[in-house]
């Protein structure tokens, strides 16, 4: 007598779910890695702007205040080296060299804060300040 049974056999179900288990688990895996590289890429461009909005004051000097609805920034006074908390980022800024007669002040803007796995990054811009003002 032949069987003629048709069907699937334990072993290959146990090997199906291990194929099955083996590809979810790389998934959670990638899914993890897109999501710390979402938080840095949206952390990175809101300390980006923090940088960006220090600098656009800093060049704000020779701006006539009495025109301007927001304190402008006095070249000699207030492009000094300097901090600032916005939590969760911390700005500084240094102005480690006045060039060309005291005419041109380099401003070094750093960002840093903290990821969500407690390691610390930061983002840096560099520019040159000018005493002439397009001001004027």
């Amino acid at each position: 007598m032949t069987s003629n049974q048709r069907g699937f056999s334990l072993i290959e179900v146990m090997i199906a779910m291990c194929l099955v288990g083996v590809g979810a688990l790389g998934l959670v895996k990638m899914q993890t890695f897109i999501e710390q590289r979402s938080d840095y890429a949206y952390s990175s461009i809101q300390a980006l702007g923090l940088a960006e909005a220090k600098l656009e004051w800093f060049r704000t000097r020779g701006a006539n205040s009495a025109d301007s609805s927001m304190i402008v920034a006095d070249f000699d006074a207030d492009i000094i080296d300097g901090s600032e908390l916005r939590d969760p980022y911390f700005l500084t800024w240094t102005v480690p060299a006045v060039t060309m007669d005291g005419n041109v002040k380099t401003v070094v803007v750093n960002v840093s804060w903290s990821d969500r796995l407690g390691q610390s990054q930061n983002l840096s811009l560099t520019t040159q300040i000018s005493r002439f003002s397009e001001f004027d």
